[in-house]
């Protein structure tokens, strides 16, 4: 695989958002795993102990970050109605991935077209975990980015999945090509299919469209070619996140499946 001799203007600015609260025991704990930035943990008085919280506690405490014990009022009105579990922590910014480093990893990667919803786009993220996807390209623009909901419907995952957020997925997919990987869209009118098109041989680019209308025809034009997953039931279509994990296992499946077989 060779990577394109630039990459400038692809990338957008590193440190462009946004999350100064992040709340949950499993995203607090991938957090501190991941030697990502904390300011201070708060865990609410009387919680029970658990071996998740005595994790956070003991890697907080081992990277000198303080561990305050308050009133669970306190970490409602920080968490302003977020379900926290008893868990709070005060972070830096979130810390997008260049998109040099997504490619030199070979892996399969996610691209998104214009997800809005912070809840789907968290539900990828963990999906891509899970799937071994080595991780996710989203537009700085019209698109929804790495929020704290995102991060806590993530679960974790978005603190151990890179995320690069572009200017332009046009220029991005381009890149992925001169990489050497190819690019397939998920598009429930495409002939092929994910359980037989060989298009989907990882490592592979999978492109997602927005929610309700789905891939542009500008980021179309550039795909190697598009897969569906059949279905027989009355509803036409999936939700976009579940439609994504069902193609990303896919691709799992095939890494682990033997030669030659689909």
């Amino acid at each position: 695989m060779t990577l394109p001799p630039a990459l400038a203007g692809i990338s957008a600015p590193p440190d462009v958002t946004e999350a100064p609260i992040l709340s949950g025991r499993r995203p607090v704990l991938e957090l501190l795993r991941a030697g990502g930035t904390v300011e201070r943990v708060l865990i609410a008085q009387g919680l029970k102990p658990s071996e998740v919280i005595g994790e956070i506690r003991r890697r907080a405490e081992e990277a000198a970050i303080p561990v305050r014990m308050v009133p669970r009022s306190e970490l409602d009105r920080l968490a302003e109605g977020a379900n926290h579990q008893g868990v709070l922590a005060a972070t830096g910014r979130y810390r997008y991935a260049p998109l040099d480093r997504l490619l030199e990893a070979r892996g399969s990667l996610l691209f998104l077209d214009g997800i809005t919803d912070p809840h789907n786009l968290g539900s990828l993220l963990r999906s891509a975990d899970g799937a071994g996807f080595g991780g996710v390209v989203i537009p700085a623009h019209r698109a929804a980015p790495v929020t704290p909901a995102v991060r806590r419907v993530a679960a974790g995952a978005a603190e151990v999945v890179p995320v690069c957020r572009v200017e332009n997925l046009n220029s991005a997919i381009e890149a992925a090509k001169r990489a050497g990987l190819w690019v397939v869209g998920l598009d429930e009118d495409a002939d092929g299919d994910v359980w037989t098109s060989e298009l989907l041989e990882p490592p592979v680019v999978l492109v997602l469209g927005a929610e309700g209308k789905g891939i542009r025809p500008g980021v179309v034009d550039r795909l190697d070619g598009s897969v569906s997953i059949p279905q027989r039931g009355r509803i036409g279509s999936l939700n976009v996140a579940v439609a994504g994990a069902i193609a990303m296992f896919e691709v799992a499946r095939r890494r682990t499946a033997p030669s030659g077989s689909l």
